[in-house]
């Protein structure tokens, strides 16, 4: 199995494992979490196929206002492979079920996204049970500190997508 597989797995393998209030106490006041992936066929916007697979990530928004916890991204477009870690920075929540995420990458594979980009998306947490439609998932948007934040504090809806995903979304406050 290649490296870079083993420590994606290991990675996602650690934030799924971790519960919401080990590392944060009572100031959590909301969270997100799950693991899920999902295909972007063609035709579409992008005129490639996109595979995502996995996004797992934890995060926390605690009373203060800052926001704690990770994501992993894996993203497959033509054939390539692109990873990226981020620690989470940022967390809003809408409308009762959409967590908006994002963070500053601390691992990257492609040289054009290094440690120190900021990455960002969304999720849509729509139920549990087989009667519940698919939870659902915005593209990883990527930029500086300021672009970050303003995302965050955005109620915008995603500008790509949002994509049906095959995994679990929870979005709790």
């Amino acid at each position: 199995m290649h490296l870079r597989k083993v420590v994606a797995i290991i990675a996602t393998a650690g934030l799924l494992a971790v519960p919401v209030s080990a590392s944060a106490g009572s100031d959590v006041v909301a969270s997100a979490n799950g693991g899920m992936h999902w295909t972007i066929p063609l035709p579409n916007a992008f005129g490639v196929e996109v595979l995502n697979q996995p996004l797992a990530f934890n995060a926390r928004k605690h009373a203060d206002g800052s926001a704690s916890g990770q994501f992993v991204y894996h993203q497959i477009v033509e054939g390539e492979s692109f990873n990226f870690v981020v620690d989470v920075t940022c967390m809003g929540i809408y409308d009762g079920n959409r967590a908006k995420i994002g963070g500053v990458i601390t691992n990257s594979n492609d040289p054009t996204l290094p440690p120190g980009t900021f990455a960002w998306f969304q999720v849509f947490d729509n139920g549990e049970g087989s009667s519940a439609p698919p939870d659902r998932s915005s593209l990883i948007g990527f930029g500086d500190e300021a672009a970050n934040e303003a995302f965050c504090n955005s109620a915008n809806l995603p500008r790509f997508g949002p994509w049906d995903v095959q995994g679990n979304v929870q979005v709790r406050i």
